[in-house]
């Protein structure tokens, strides 16, 4: 009997964008080498936890990268015992956050999808209409983010419904997609986990800047659209202290936090209406 067998998973897709010219350039930059060091030796293998669990959630979710070229692969099954206590979605949605803060840190963007489905893989690869809808989400997704599917979203509407569990690290873009705050402000999610977030933010602000002058259009409006979701993360966490990184640019509006209001200094919040906070980011 063969052991191939289709089974659900939730999987994450994600491209690198300008990920070619970097790898050409740490050929001959320490710097630049040391930060793929990081990302490919210490942030892809580390381990998930929570400050109450330091377990090994990995290893009991099944939970999987793979990586070739600009493009990196991360799947969960969602039949495992462990994932009724701890959501494969979820587990696979914060591997791509910790991810997506360590090539904002090399100075790059990450474009992906992802998607809830049946896949078969191997240490080495991974096949199925799970995984090619996640590849699909990821084309056509026009800005640097981390689009759920229509799989995805459900699932994760299902869970919060079932569960009454909310998770702060969802958004709602400007089409309405809800989308991974890839730069949510844990200190966990970021390269060194015990750095300062907003250290990292303050690097994060410089480097946006210097990509809004871009002389390529297309590669600009990818900056400008990020400065959005990077304006509305200062504005709405209390974790980032200084409220004068905001970007002053003509932005278009982010709702942060979808159906999860955060866990601290959340009071401010009793005048909206709605299940998610749109923050207008205009100066």
């Amino acid at each position: 009997m063969s052991d191939f067998e289709f089974s659900h998973h939730a999987v994450a897709y994600l491209d690198i964008l300008g990920f070619s010219k970097f790898v050409e350039a740490a050929e001959t930059d320490t710097g630049k080498l040391q930060k793929l060091d990081k990302l490919f030796n210490e942030v892809i293998p580390r381990q998930i936890s929570t400050p109450t669990n330091d377990e090994s959630f990995p290893s009991k979710l099944g939970l999987e990268c793979l990586s070739f070229s600009d493009s990196i692969i991360i799947s969960a099954p969602v039949d495992q015992e462990y994932s009724k206590n701890y959501p494969s979605l979820i587990a696979v949605s914060i591997k791509s956050i910790q991810i997506a803060h360590a090539i904002l840190d090399m100075g790059l963007l990450v474009r992906g999808a992802i998607n809830v489905g049946n896949v078969y893989r191997t240490d080495s690869n991974i096949t199925g209409t799970g995984y090619q809808k996640a590849v699909c989400g990821e084309k056509n997704a026009i800005n640097p983010q981390i689009v759920l599917t229509k799989s995805a979203e459900q699932d994760l509407n299902i869970y919060i419904k079932n569960e009454g569990t909310k998770f702060a690290i969802f958004a709602k873009n400007e089409l309405g997609q809800v989308i991974l705050d890839s730069i949510y402000p844990h200190p966990t999610y970021l390269p060194d986990p015990q750095a300062d977030v907003n250290e990292y933010f303050k690097q994060y602000q410089n480097t946006i800047i210097e990509n809004l002058a871009h002389d390529d259009p297309k590669a600009k409006a990818k900056w400008i659209w990020f400065a959005g979701l990077f304006n509305a993360n200062v504005r709405y966490f209390s974790e980032i202290k200084d409220k004068s990184l905001t970007i002053d640019q003509e932005l278009q509006s982010i709702a942060m936090n979808y159906l999860n209001p955060p866990a601290k200094d959340s009071s401010w919040m009793e005048p909206f209406n709605g299940p998610a906070i749109t923050c207008t980011l205009k100066k």
